[in-house]
């Protein structure tokens, strides 16, 4: 079994400003992150990258050996994770997405094959039980975080959601039985239920059910299912002339459930980021919002299309989005048109605030006059009732 992880934390909204002037690490454009997941819409809530420095690695790697019955071993995002106790050694790498303005993502892949048995498939699937690469994760996020590698606090505070990839002891021609045979074991490690045995037959039918149409194009070569909790796909390890096609599938998968979980936290931490900066709030709900409508239409690809509609309706985005005020999804929604003027480019830039707040300044300053109007209407209208009143008055002492 290989593993992957995805891990998805939220900062602050003030995170943008910090990597953006941090000495820790480089942050670049990543237009082409949502491509190979058959997502080619300029207007898409798309993540940076962030490339931590060497100085960012020799403090993890020094934070392994001091903290944890381990050793590090690497000077990049490749490193070599050993466990003293258990003799053990494994490689990982970390990479580090950005999502504006205060999400950190890090997909975590370890390279080595992990355990024969059903016990070791549950203990494997928690990051938190690969010591050595949990404290990295915690480490990379709090010096980020800090934009520092002296005086930083770890982070403990994120979600860790994973992928596995599960050569069955099979071939190809026997795949199918040993599919039918396994179907509680297989559903019991995607949700992390370990006493799979106990799941009723009606309940994994219907998580099978779930997933079916996403496993039409490699029905007898592979199986694969997905959910909020992770993503596992099978394959037969002898005689598969697919094994390239389903890995890429694979990872296609995983990379849609890294969106889903991002989306789900942006919109969670919305409130906040209006707080912060109302300007910058908007027009990233502007980029997420067709997503967060669960529009299945929008992965170019069947497969990625029934992907997305089965991780929409688990993370329940639509219902997300319905459940923000609705005057902060209509102030968004009447700068579509500044929005839309800019060139698409922008959308994902550096300095995309530079041209947002440029942009959408008319609103702006309609806004504040509309409010003006409105007060200077307010008073003229007490002045002409406190005048009436007064007329009353007189017109009463005369009689």
């Amino acid at each position: 079994m290989k593993h992957s992880w995805v891990v998805i934390a939220w900062i602050s909204p003030e995170l943008e400003h910090t990597l953006l002037r941090s000495d820790v690490c480089s942050v670049d454009e990543n237009p082409g992150f949502l491509k190979p997941i058959g997502i080619t819409s300029e207007r898409s809530y798309r993540p940076w990258v962030v490339q931590p420095n060497l100085e960012v690695w020799q403090e993890v790697c020094r934070k392994i050996n001091h903290d944890t019955a381990g050793r590090a071993q690497g000077r990049s995002s490749l490193l070599t994770l050993s466990n003293n106790k258990t003799s053990s050694r494994f490689k990982y790498s970390f990479t580090v997405r950005f999502y504006r303005p205060g999400i950190l993502c890090i997909e975590v892949q370890m390279f080595d094959e992990l355990g024969l048995d059903p016990s070791d498939f549950f203990r494997n699937r928690n990051l938190q039980n690969h010591t050595a690469a949990s404290m990295v994760v915690q480490t990379l996020l709090g010096i980020l975080a800090s934009g520092q590698t002296k005086n930083y606090s770890i982070v403990s505070s994120y979600s860790a959601r994973p992928a596995m990839l599960y050569a069955a002891p099979t071939s190809q021609a026997g795949f199918d039985e040993w599919k039918q045979q396994n179907k509680a074991l297989l559903v019991g490690l995607l949700l992390n239920i370990q006493h799979y045995e106990s799941s009723s037959d009606e309940f994994i039918k219907n998580i099978f059910s779930i997933n079916k149409e996403i496993n039409v194009k490699y029905a007898k070569s592979a199986l694969s299912i997905v959910s909020k909790q992770g993503v596992l796909t099978a394959y037969p390890s002898e005689g598969s002339d697919l094994m390239h096609d389903i890995k890429r599938e694979h990872a296609r998968r995983f990379r849609f459930l890294e969106y889903a979980l991002v989306l789900q936290k942006f919109v969670e931490q919305f409130q906040q980021i209006r707080v912060v900066d109302k300007v910058k709030a908007d027009f990233l709900l502007f980029l997420a919002v067709p997503f967060l409508r669960g529009d299945a239409n929008l992965p170019r690809t069947v497969t990625g299309s029934n992907t997305w509609k089965i991780l929409s309706d688990e993370f329940s985005l639509s219902r997300s989005l319905s459940a923000l005020e609705s005057v902060h999804i209509e102030e968004s929604k009447a700068q579509e048109k500044f929005y839309t003027k800019l060139d698409p480019e922008v959308y994902g830039s550096l300095t995309y605030m530079d041209e947002v707040s440029s942009a959408t300044k008319p609103h702006r300053n309609w806004v504040l006059k509309d409010l003006a109007d409105k007060k200077l209407l307010g008073l003229v209208v007490a002045i002409v009732a406190a005048l009436l009143g007064g007329l009353k008055l007189v017109i009463g002492s005369w009689h």
